[in-house]
């Protein structure tokens, strides 16, 4: 029997051997081929150039000169995003080329890549590991990266290693270092995919900037058939990194979002990747000609990506030899210039090389007549049910012969719940007997979705997707307002049934706003995140003027409160063209509402432009508005209430019954992953029939949570149990308080009560987590607005009774989240030797900590004077109080300034003018401007005789050009700066300059000089 590693006790380097081996021989055959000799950056262009060539033998007739190559090197070294890298390898219709002038004046395009070729044809799979990497950055570290996988010669998937003593996370921080250390450019700029990998956790995720990368979308692989997270490291790699499934990865499963201002790239995760692959097999083995065309439906929980995984499905489909148009339909007009749009963003041709991609929408019916009958590379057309309902019902209409895949957006509102699309999804299959249908749904209707579809193609439920952490479960209130009558009956509390008293009674909106107002800050975690409120009376009546009865109601309260209180309010409904008695108010207000909006935010929309209103309202509210100006909550009956996405919207109010699919899709406008700490998951609040709506929405999760939807008559104690066990519901704010209270009892005996941090490395590591774990836990708490016994409680209005309530004092979590978290920053940078702004641990208080600024100075004035009569014992403990006071601040730079500036007070190396000194704020400022500038001076005097430029540059004048500096930044030589300081000291460097740069060469001196001037000016800009 083969001795087993213990992986506990194995090295790194053995884990990579390991891994490297195991990629060459997956499932027992030849797969990544491992170039052992390949260990520099310069050798890996070599590799690359030498496939590029062998790929391109037709198009050249010698190997590519000097010259030539450094043509392509250029163009991919200027690559500068992953997004660029996707569009560049992806190319056009899957084949990407560069263009080259070769010596002899020929033209030729170069074959980098052919997607057609994935796993096959004349495609190269190499594996390399500890590729030598210079640093990028000037006094950063030279780097060695763990393992890479190359396609064609070129980087595409990253892999860093950590044993089993640590997290895949360090793994996933080593990379985030190397992207802000920009080591991912040159030719490793063309990487799509890291893999951060232990033995028994690997996380993978699609490359990104330093400014979007959020190891929330850092994911685990899962079985297929139970969802179960992949956790064995040679799993992972037979699953993931196999050929063609690395491949496939990095481009088929792989999508390029072009949104503009956040373009990036996004990697499918494992149930997008599954449900893909079995519609695209099922519309493969498809004979358009014969069959019902009843492929199945996917379903996919709210908000885990189902348009991603949609449009890949089209996109792929859409090259299938079988089909010739795909069609998306969406179920509302509204929703079709948001799928459009998104599809658009999605597309990798669109804005390629000035291409305009292959999607489009339709105009009018006549527009959608051309694009299905007309021959064209632009065969994703996406539109509306009704639309195309209406264009197979003219008399004008003569049947298609394309093949054509539908795929139905929202499919459990296109089901057999007895509305008006229905018959027109009917009408439309019958008219197109060549087609195939597939719907997409977070929530199914039984039986109706099945009967409609066919058979469930693959599911992905609510409670899996929060078990994987890809959506959020949800904290609810149910709030009691006015009393509701007893024992009422289903139709009473069903308001698509029968009205009831909440619908009439001005009190229950007074109540409702009263209580929006009061606990915003809890609930939107201090203003971080917005809202939607949803309204509807019952029988059967207009629910638009009870809408418009709020929206007056908050522009009343807003009127009474100061600006900064105030709630930047709006409300959507569609103009009513109904002719009916209600058609002259209903826009009256609607109306009156634009103009409303207008004032806020400047904007000039009437009536003739309500469509253009309703889409700037939703970017408002979803926070991609151009001119940053956002809307706080937006009042709707139905809108926005099904495939709106908005990351930063954490809250929904409810004044309406909600139960089934529609509750699901509701709660889930706020369930969106964005800050894991700040928003630890969506509120919702309800204000009517608290007992009734609460076993409604218990029952719905306990249908929706379970993959067989075996709706059992459960009570209301058991669905709750239940739907807390799987995370779909928050715990309780007792049983959070009392984990809260765990950890602050852990941190006590580690700090000594809060005093100080242990010495060993080991602990200091488990401070660390526990400081996390206490930013996610009160971060719950705080946006919690009663206790357990229904009890009002704000962290922010009474942060007394917090402290209290947790066993912890106000001078003690000061000292826990400001004083030990910076000091405990400043270790970690030190041992990994990282700058501290690397090092993330954003604390959260319990109560807003800020400085002092008077009583921080007034301590400064005070160890002067202390030092200045040499009472050494009491400037000592000045420095403590100011130490404590400093580290409030939220800045870096401002904590490192003021401390340098009391170490020079302390070290007597700083004098003030008089004394007793008792300055002023701005005074201050000054004298630590001064410290500052006598200090540069001194190092710039010191710098100038170490490198001998005491005839070449003055100190003032080298303080003059470094104040132009930007940290991280080679930016003082634009204009021969630095050279010509560095030529002027030529001639007599070696006899005036420091023994140990004389012996220096010229050619030594100018690099080892640029690299230490460079490192002088971030020290200096980083204390100032």
């Amino acid at each position: 029997m083969k001795n087993q590693v213990n992986t506990t006790t194995q090295s790194e380097l053995q884990f990579e051997q390991e891994v490297i081996d195991h990629l060459t021989k997956i499932g027992g055959v030849k797969q990544w081929e491992y170039a052992k000799g390949i260990k520099t950056t310069e050798q890996l262009w070599d590799n690359f150039k030498r496939i590029l060539e062998q790929n391109n033998q037709a198009r050249l007739d010698k190997p590519l000169s000097v010259t030539e190559f450094n043509q392509i090197k250029k163009i991919i070294s200027n690559i500068d995003s992953p997004y660029s890298a996707g569009q560049f390898l992806y190319g056009v219709n899957g084949v990407s080329e560069i263009e080259v002038d070769l010596d002899d004046n020929q033209h030729v395009f170069l074959t980098v890549f052919d997607q057609a070729q994935v796993g096959g044809g004349n495609t190269v799979y190499q594996v390399v590991n500890q590729i030598e990497r210079p640093k990028v950055i000037d006094g950063k570290q030279n780097r060695r990266f763990d393992i890479t996988l190359l396609i064609n010669g070129l980087p595409i998937v990253q892999i860093e290693l950590k044993t089993s003593l640590h997290s895949s996370i360090e793994a996933l921080n080593q990379m985030e270092q190397y992207i802000a250390e920009k080591q991912f450019s040159g030719i490793f700029s063309t990487l799509q995919v890291l893999v951060a990998m232990t033995p028994h956790d690997i996380r993978y995720m699609a490359n990104t900037t330093r400014d979007k990368f959020n190891r929330a979308f850092a994911f685990n692989w899962q079985d297929e058939e139970t969802a179960k997270p992949v956790r064995k490291w040679k799993e992972f790699v037979e699953k993931v990194l196999s050929i063609p499934m690395a491949h496939d990865l990095a481009t088929r499963y792989m999508v390029l979002d072009g949104t503009k201002n956040k373009e990036s790239i996004k990697v499918m995760r494992p149930y997008q990747v599954y449900a893909t692959k079995r519609v695209l097999d099922k519309v493969r083995k498809f004979d358009f000609k014969y069959g019902e065309g009843k492929l199945g439906y996917i379903w996919h929980t709210t908000g885990s990506g189902k348009t991603i995984t949609s449009f890949k499905t089209a996109w792929l489909a859409s090259r299938l030899p079988n089909v010739d148009k795909v069609v998306f339909l969406v179920d509302r007009i509204a929703l079709t210039n948001q799928t459009a749009d998104a599809y658009r963003a999605y597309d990798p041709i669109a804005g390629f090389e000035g291409k305009t991609g292959v999607v489009s929408d339709t105009a009018n019916i006549s527009d959608l007549h051309r694009k299905l009958t007309k021959k064209s590379d632009k065969n994703i057309i996406v539109t509306s049910i009704q639309k195309m309902s209406r264009y197979v019902t003219r008399e004008s209409f003569s049947q298609l012969t394309d093949n054509i895949l539908f795929i139905v957006d929202e499919a459990h509102r296109s089901t057999g719940d007895g509305t008006k699309n229905e018959g027109m999804l009917e009408s439309i299959r019958k008219a197109l007997p060549n087609s195939a249908w597939v719907g997409y749904t977070g929530t199914p209707r039984f039986p109706e979705t099945r009967e409609i579809f066919g058979d469930l193609i693959h599911a992905y439920t609510i409670k899996e997707a929060i078990a994987d952490k890809n959506v959020l479960g949800f904290k609810v209130e149910f709030k009691e307002t006015i009393e509701p009558p007893t024992d009422p009956t289903e139709e009473d509390i069903d308001d698509n049934l029968r009205g009831s008293v909440y619908d009439y009674s001005p009190e229950h909106v007074d109540l409702v706003v009263e209580d929006i107002f009061k606990n915003w800050k809890e609930r939107s975690n201090n203003r971080k995140y917005n809202a939607l409120f949803t309204v509807h009376v019952g029988g059967n009546r207009a629910s638009t003027p009870r809408a418009m009865e709020y929206f007056d109601k908050f522009m009343e309260e807003n009127n009474k409160r100061p600006i900064e209180d105030r709630l930047k309010v709006a409300i959507s409904f569609s103009i009513d063209t109904s002719n009916s008695v209600h058609q002259l108010k209903t826009n009256e207000n609607l109306h009156r509402a634009i103009r409303a909006y207008n004032a806020l935010f400047d904007t000039a929309f009437d009536m003739t432009s309500v469509k253009s209103y309703t889409e700037d309202l939703a970017r408002r509210l979803n926070k991609t508005a151009d001119d940053g100006n956002y809307l706080d909550l937006v009042i709707v009956v139905d809108q926005l209430l099904t495939g709106f996405d908005a990351p930063e919207l954490n809250t929904l109010y409810i004044d309406r019954t909600l139960k089934g699919g529609n509750l699901i899709q509701a709660y889930s406008r706020t369930n969106r992953i964005h800050d894991r700490n700040a928003k630890p998951q969506g509120n919702i609040v309800n204000y009517r029939w608290p007992i009734q709506n609460e076993y409604e929405m218990n029952q719905s999760f306990a249908i929706y949570s379970n993959r067989d939807s075996a709706a059992e008559q459960l009570s209301l104690d058991e669905l709750i149990i239940g739907n807390q066990k799987s995370g779909i519901l928050s715990k309780s704010f007792g049983t959070i308080e009392e984990e809260t209270k765990d950890v602050i009892q852990q941190l006590a005996e580690l700090t000594e009560g809060f005093n100080q941090l242990p010495p060993s490395e080991k602990a200091q590591e488990v401070v660390f987590e526990g400081l996390k774990e206490y930013n996610r836990l009160l971060n719950q708490l705080k946006q919690f607005t009663e206790d357990d016994e229904k009890n009002p409680i704000s962290a922010y209005d009474e942060p007394e009774a917090f402290y209290e309530r947790l066993g912890i004092t106000k001078e003690q979590e000061v000292r826990l989240t400001t004083v030990l978290a910076n000091e405990l920053r400043e270790n970690r940078a030190i041992a990994e030797e990282i700058d501290i702004s690397q090092v993330h641990l954003e604390m959260t208080h319990i109560h807003d900590v800020t400085i002092n600024y008077d009583y921080l100075i007034e301590l400064i004035a005070q160890l002067a004077n202390e030092v200045h009569v040499d009472n050494m014992n009491k400037a000592k403990k000045t420095k403590d109080e100011i130490d404590i006071e400093v580290a409030k601040s939220e800045n870096d730079q401002e904590i490192t300034k003021v401390r340098n500036f009391v170490a020079k007070v302390l070290a007597k190396e700083f004098e003030f003018d008089k004394y007793p000194v008792a300055l002023s704020v701005e005074e201050m400022n000054q004298a630590m401007e001064r410290s500052q500038r006598d200090s540069n001076i001194k190092q710039l005097t010191e710098f100038i005789r170490k490198w001998g430029l005491d005839n070449s540059v003055k100190p003032k004048e080298l303080d003059k050009l470094i104040q132009r500096h930007q940290y991280g930044q080679e930016d003082l030589d634009k204009q021969g700066e630095l050279t010509t300081i560095m030529n002027d000291a030529r001639s007599d460097y070696k006899e005036i300059s420091s023994e140990e740069i004389a012996s220096l060469t010229w050619v030594k001196y100018r690099k080892k000089f640029h690299e230490a001037f460079y490192k002088m000016a971030d020290e200096i800009k980083k204390s100032e």
